[in-house]
């Protein structure tokens, strides 16, 4: 981009609505329109139109409809001298570019040309030039990247995740995180895993983060990822990602209960930490010790450390000890078996007819 850039309309008007306070949800019912369509509008994907210009004189006092057509003809105008003046991608470059950032599995439905995804996949990561990918997301950590995760897919789920973030939770700006708030409310969660259902459960769980102030965003993983969390902020709060993969009760739980555990213990505001299916291993042994904290605190979140030593002594693993077992730590026997099936004491395809979809 050259000296002369602007940004697009939807930025400007995020800027204002941070000023008043109000969230997308609400201003997207105000305008009248579907929560998507007033994604794309604020991340530049939808054209501002005269009918909301009018309509946010209600919202944004003292701002005329004009302000915001006079900006929006303007930055359009930008668009096209851009289009114009910059040197197009090549075939060999757009097909490159397609491979590493997966263009095709991103954008694919949509009837998009490379050209115009290579543009759109620029938008989603907020960046005005490919060349600029690895200095903007220098500080996403890939220590322990080893067993496969691509930095691009990684960062394209990040973002995915990112514009889901006010669609799928209430408005926290009003609300501020406390790790002691947040680890008095821990036998809550667990109350809340007792729900079979795993998706309702998290819809539970993210409700009762929102009012610790913290957010919460269930976002399917980009292919090659191979991720299955994130722990980042959002504004000025905490966000957890979930990418749900394996979509049982025991793997989307355990992955929750592992950001939690990186959330009271390792939260840095300007340090996201992704964790990677490796990362959820429980007898991976070159984790990184941030990892095994992590992976630690969800593991005795769930079982207590000397019931579980004394139920492996007793090697009775069947359907009857593992439900007597699962009600004293007040847990489902589907937890138990994928620990049991981590752990080694049975084989991945034993008992898994007692795991909750």
């Amino acid at each position: 981009m050259g000296k002369n850039f602007i940004v697009h309309t939807g930025s400007i008007i995020k800027e204002y609505l941070d000023e008043i306070g109000m969230s997308q949800k609400e201003c997207a019912k105000r305008l009248g329109i579907s929560e998507k369509h007033f994604s794309n509008l604020l991340n530049g994907k939808s054209r501002l139109t005269e009918d909301v210009a009018i309509k946010f004189e209600k919202i944004f006092h003292n701002v005329p409809a004009s302000y915001w057509l006079n900006y929006e003809s303007k930055y359009r105008e930008y668009l096209k001298r851009e289009e114009i003046n910059s040197e197009a991608f090549n075939d060999d470059e757009l097909n490159e570019l397609d491979n590493r950032f997966k263009f095709s599995t991103i954008f694919g439905g949509l009837n998009w040309d490379l050209r115009k995804q290579a543009n759109e996949m620029l938008k989603l990561l907020r960046i005005s030039s490919f060349s600029q990918f690895d200095d903007v997301y220098s500080n996403l950590r890939v220590d322990f990247m080893e067993d496969g995760g691509e930095k691009e897919s990684i960062a394209i789920w990040l973002n995915l995740a990112r514009e889901e973030v006010e669609i799928q939770n209430r408005d926290l700006s009003s609300k501020k995180y406390d790790v002691t708030n947040l680890i008095n409310s821990l036998d809550k969660f667990k109350k809340i895993a007792l729900n079979n259902d795993y998706k309702s459960s998290l819809q539970s769980a993210r409700k009762l983060l929102n009012r610790l102030g913290v957010y919460l965003v269930f976002c399917d993983a980009v292919v090659n990822s191979k991720v299955r969390g994130a722990l980042t902020t959002y504004k000025k709060n905490p966000a957890i990602y979930l990418s749900g993969r394996f979509k049982t009760h025991d793997h989307v739980w355990f992955a929750l209960m592992h950001e939690i555990g990186h959330l009271i213990k390792h939260y840095e505001p300007n340090e996201p930490i992704v964790t990677l299916e490796s990362d959820l291993e429980l007898d991976i042994t070159n984790n990184t010790p941030k990892e095994e904290e992590a992976n630690a605190f969800a593991r005795d979140f769930f079982i207590d450390r000397s019931t579980y030593k004394k139920f492996i002594e007793s090697k009775v693993f069947n359907q009857k000890s593992i439900e007597e077992f699962a009600k004293s730590q007040n847990i489902l026997p589907g937890i138990v078996v994928a620990r049991l099936q981590h752990d080694g004491y049975i084989s991945f395809d034993m008992l898994n007819y007692l795991k909750n979809k």
